[in-house]
């Protein structure tokens, strides 16, 4: 998988959980792309070669995670995504009922903790599972949480802060339990029971097939695998009730409405294909990396401390280092040429420690030293050792105003 290049210098980019840039296949599929100006939901020539194109972008998609093409919802980023699972299968059941259950977790995205939060503003009741010192869910808990008005379970595969991989399919076991034992209601219906999983992180690290993961709705996010910003994908398995959050002109088969991207699309598909084609590969080398990135941080700062799971996905490594502010150690780090971050971009700016970390277990004093790598699939064992060397020198220069 080939790489545009991100600077100019000698730059080390670690923060791929953020942002990538493109990937070589996907920025000439964009240059290619970007002349079709039709509206693919017009009659004219150039409206059904935009419209041809369109929907190969969603059959390849469909296809990298072995999908149907009719089962691929096209938005504008994963936060969309998420909020048209959550939002547009449970605002319809309130409606309905008055009140209804989901489960999540207490690590979620803001993209999923956002919704849920309105949505109990308007009469839902949302549970938070708990996590272990590692930050993995059992799956056991499922059975004390999941009750009759339960409609949907959105879990995470793959934390953006701290690596941790869910078992999806072990979820997906026991709500399949869970929905055998259901009470049929009026006229001998059950009300529907979903499972929803974010896999925004995991394209690049780990296959992806939803029928094997067991999955009613899955969240793609293009800028996480290499493609464009500005476009995501929501799986929506067939027969599942979904009602649009965004409504107009009733494009997406009337599940999100607004001019097709066309070119997003296409440049999206082509690095999640790409992506899902070297997934393997990508762990094996980038974990590699990672593990001696590590080994070398803890070599040469003794007191640095692991935060999360043993094995998680294959680029994250997330440190604290106590008394060195994180938010000092991300500033000291760019002016080296190495791009980190302490959390998710999207919670940056809250000024709180992170929900993620206080659910492990993690004092606020410890959280406030954390700082994530995330790695590219081009990481090398030389990049992680300008990183290891750079973090040296900047706690022996900040260790006297700690």
């Amino acid at each position: 998988m080939k790489w545009q290049t991100l600077f100019p210098g000698k730059r080390v980019y670690a923060d791929a959980a953020a942002a990538m840039p493109l990937s070589q296949a996907a920025k000439k599929e964009l240059e290619r792309l970007w002349p079709l100006f039709g509206n693919p939901s017009a009659l004219h020539k150039e409206a059904l070669a935009a419209k041809k194109e369109f929907e190969a972008a969603r059959a390849a998609v469909a296809g990298a995670i072995g999908a149907h093409a009719d089962e691929i919802v096209f938005t504008s980023s994963g936060t969309e995504a998420n909020n048209l699972a959550l939002q547009g299968v449970l605002r319809p059941i309130l409606l309905d009922r008055g009140e209804v259950g989901a489960v999540t977790s207490a690590i979620e995205h803001s993209s999923v903790t956002e919704p849920l939060r309105a949505l109990e503003r308007e009469g839902l009741y949302a549970t938070k599972l708990h996590v272990d010192a590692e930050g993995i869910i059992d799956p056991m808990q499922l059975r004390e949480v999941v009750g009759e008005d339960t409609a949907l379970v959105s879990i995470q595969m793959v934390n953006s802060e701290m690596g941790a991989v869910q078992d999806i399919r072990a979820i997906a076991k026991e709500l399949r339990h869970a929905r055998r034992s259901r009470t049929p209601q009026n006229e001998g219906k059950t009300w529907p029971l979903y499972l929803h999983t974010d896999a925004s992180q995991a394209p690049l690290w780990l296959p992806l097939n939803v029928e094997k993961l067991g999955v009613d709705l899955m969240t793609l996010d293009a800028q996480k695998v290499g493609g464009p910003k500005g476009v995501g994908a929501l799986y929506l398995r067939r027969g599942t009730v979904l009602e649009p959050i965004i409504l107009g002109g009733g494009q997406e088969s009337g599940l999100r409405s607004g001019t097709e991207a066309v070119a997003l699309a296409g440049a999206f598909a082509v690095a999640l294909v790409e992506a899902q084609e070297n997934c393997e590969t990508n762990a094996a080398r980038v974990s590699a990396a990672r593990d001696f990135l590590w080994s070398e941080i803890h070599r040469r700062i003794p007191s640095a401390i692991l935060s999360g799971p043993k094995i998680r996905i294959a680029n994250n490594l997330h440190i604290s280092i106590p008394n060195l502010s994180g938010e000092m150690a991300v500033i000291a780090l760019d002016a080296r040429g190495i791009a980190a971050s302490t959390r998710s971009a999207c919670d940056s700016a809250s000024g709180h420690p992170s929900h993620v970390l206080l659910a492990l277990g993690i004092s606020p004093e410890l959280a406030g030293s954390s700082l994530r790598l995330t790695l590219l699939p081009t990481a090398s064992r030389a990049d992680a050792l300008t990183i290891a060397r750079a973090l040296e020198s900047i706690v022996a220069l900040y260790r006297h105003v700690l």
